[in-house]
Protein backbone atom coordinates (compact mmCIF):
# COMPACT_ATOMS: atom_id res chain seq x y z
CA UNK A 1 0.00 0.00 0.00
CA UNK A 2 1.15 3.18 -0.80
CA UNK A 3 1.77 5.87 1.44
CA UNK A 4 -0.29 8.38 -0.05
CA UNK A 5 -3.17 5.66 0.46
CA UNK A 6 -2.16 5.39 3.87
CA UNK A 7 -2.80 8.90 4.04
CA UNK A 8 -6.17 8.64 2.93
CA UNK A 9 -7.20 6.17 5.17
CA UNK A 10 -6.01 7.64 8.30
CA UNK A 11 -7.96 10.83 6.99
CA UNK A 12 -11.08 8.92 6.31
CA UNK A 13 -11.01 7.05 9.51
CA UNK A 14 -10.36 10.30 11.72
CA UNK A 15 -13.52 11.83 9.88
CA UNK A 16 -15.45 9.43 10.87
CA UNK A 17 -14.72 9.56 14.05
CA UNK A 18 -15.50 12.72 14.49
CA UNK A 19 -18.82 12.58 12.78
CA UNK A 20 -20.12 9.24 15.48
CA UNK A 21 -21.72 10.08 18.62
CA UNK A 22 -21.85 8.19 21.77
CA UNK A 23 -24.57 5.87 20.97
CA UNK A 24 -22.85 5.11 17.75
CA UNK A 25 -20.55 3.99 19.12
CA UNK A 26 -22.31 2.44 21.34
CA UNK A 27 -24.20 -0.01 18.36
CA UNK A 28 -21.19 -1.11 17.33
CA UNK A 29 -19.51 -2.62 20.75
CA UNK A 30 -19.30 -6.30 19.96
CA UNK A 31 -17.33 -9.04 22.78
CA UNK A 32 -15.71 -5.72 24.41
CA UNK A 33 -14.56 -3.69 21.69
CA UNK A 34 -15.64 -2.35 18.42
CA UNK A 35 -16.60 -4.70 15.44
CA UNK A 36 -14.12 -4.34 12.79
CA UNK A 37 -16.35 -5.62 10.28
CA UNK A 38 -18.93 -2.69 11.28
CA UNK A 39 -16.40 -0.16 11.28
CA UNK A 40 -14.53 -0.95 8.17
CA UNK A 41 -17.54 -0.73 6.41
CA UNK A 42 -18.87 2.25 7.86
CA UNK A 43 -15.34 3.97 7.04
CA UNK A 44 -15.56 2.98 3.81
CA UNK A 45 -12.48 0.69 3.44
CA UNK A 46 -11.74 -3.16 3.88
CA UNK A 47 -10.87 -5.09 7.42
CA UNK A 48 -7.42 -5.41 6.87
CA UNK A 49 -6.51 -1.46 7.06
CA UNK A 50 -7.82 -1.68 10.36
CA UNK A 51 -4.91 -4.55 10.72
CA UNK A 52 -1.89 -3.70 8.38
CA UNK A 53 -2.29 -0.22 8.38
CA UNK A 54 -0.15 1.59 11.70
CA UNK A 55 -1.96 4.72 12.16
CA UNK A 56 -4.98 3.44 11.49
CA UNK A 57 -4.10 0.46 13.88
CA UNK A 58 -3.04 2.90 16.75
CA UNK A 59 -6.03 5.34 16.47
CA UNK A 60 -8.39 2.64 16.64
CA UNK A 61 -6.78 1.15 19.86
CA UNK A 62 -6.41 4.89 21.09
CA UNK A 63 -10.23 5.14 20.07
CA UNK A 64 -11.25 2.21 22.10
CA UNK A 65 -9.62 3.16 25.26
CA UNK A 66 -11.04 6.68 25.05
CA UNK A 67 -14.74 4.78 25.13
CA UNK A 68 -14.02 2.66 28.49
CA UNK A 69 -13.40 5.05 31.06
CA UNK A 70 -16.98 6.76 29.61
CA UNK A 71 -18.42 3.49 29.50
CA UNK A 72 -19.38 2.93 26.00
CA UNK A 73 -16.74 0.52 26.31
CA UNK A 74 -16.17 -2.35 29.17
CA UNK A 75 -12.58 -1.79 30.99
CA UNK A 76 -10.53 -4.56 30.24
CA UNK A 77 -10.18 -7.66 32.66
CA UNK A 78 -6.67 -9.27 33.73
CA UNK A 79 -7.83 -12.13 31.47
CA UNK A 80 -8.04 -9.82 28.29
CA UNK A 81 -4.74 -7.57 29.13
CA UNK A 82 -3.09 -11.18 29.39
CA UNK A 83 -4.45 -12.76 25.72
CA UNK A 84 -3.76 -9.11 24.36
CA UNK A 85 0.34 -9.58 25.69
CA UNK A 86 -0.40 -13.60 24.38
CA UNK A 87 -1.44 -12.07 21.19
CA UNK A 88 1.53 -10.07 20.26
CA UNK A 89 4.33 -11.88 18.10
CA UNK A 90 6.41 -14.05 19.11
CA UNK A 91 10.30 -13.84 18.87
CA UNK A 92 11.46 -15.84 15.58
CA UNK A 93 13.33 -18.68 16.53
CA UNK A 94 15.92 -19.56 14.13
CA UNK A 95 16.26 -23.12 15.78
CA UNK A 96 12.58 -24.09 16.24
CA UNK A 97 12.65 -25.57 12.39
CA UNK A 98 15.75 -27.57 13.17
CA UNK A 99 14.53 -28.88 16.36
CA UNK A 100 11.63 -30.04 14.55
CA UNK A 101 13.34 -31.70 11.77
CA UNK A 102 15.67 -33.92 14.60
CA UNK A 103 12.57 -34.79 16.89
CA UNK A 104 11.03 -36.07 13.72
CA UNK A 105 14.50 -38.11 12.74
CA UNK A 106 14.74 -39.10 16.12
CA UNK A 107 11.23 -40.67 15.60
CA UNK A 108 12.00 -42.55 12.38
CA UNK A 109 15.30 -43.78 13.55
CA UNK A 110 13.85 -45.44 16.78
CA UNK A 111 11.56 -46.60 14.77
CA UNK A 112 14.13 -48.52 12.63
CA UNK A 113 16.20 -48.92 15.47
CA UNK A 114 13.22 -51.76 16.84
CA UNK A 115 12.57 -53.08 13.61
CA UNK A 116 16.22 -54.30 13.30
CA UNK A 117 16.64 -55.19 16.87
CA UNK A 118 13.39 -57.95 15.94
CA UNK A 119 15.46 -59.01 12.76
CA UNK A 120 18.36 -59.61 15.00
CA UNK A 121 16.19 -61.05 17.75
CA UNK A 122 15.16 -63.58 14.67
CA UNK A 123 18.11 -64.57 13.67
CA UNK A 124 19.77 -64.98 17.04
CA UNK A 125 17.61 -67.78 17.24
CA UNK A 126 17.60 -69.42 13.65
CA UNK A 127 22.02 -69.37 14.47
CA UNK A 128 20.86 -71.41 17.83
CA UNK A 129 19.02 -73.48 15.74
CA UNK A 130 21.63 -73.88 13.00
CA UNK A 131 24.40 -74.22 16.45
CA UNK A 132 22.31 -76.83 18.00
CA UNK A 133 21.97 -78.90 14.76
CA UNK A 134 25.81 -79.27 13.85
CA UNK A 135 25.90 -76.75 10.86
CA UNK A 136 28.68 -73.74 11.40
CA UNK A 137 28.83 -71.09 9.27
Amino acid sequence: MSQKKAAENIDLFEGWIARQTNADFKNLVRRGQLNRQEVANAVGFAKSVLRQNPAVKARLAQLEDDLRPIGILPEKTEQRVQQEKENKPKKYDGEASRRSYDKRRLQELEAKNLELRAKLKRYEELSEVLTEMGIEF
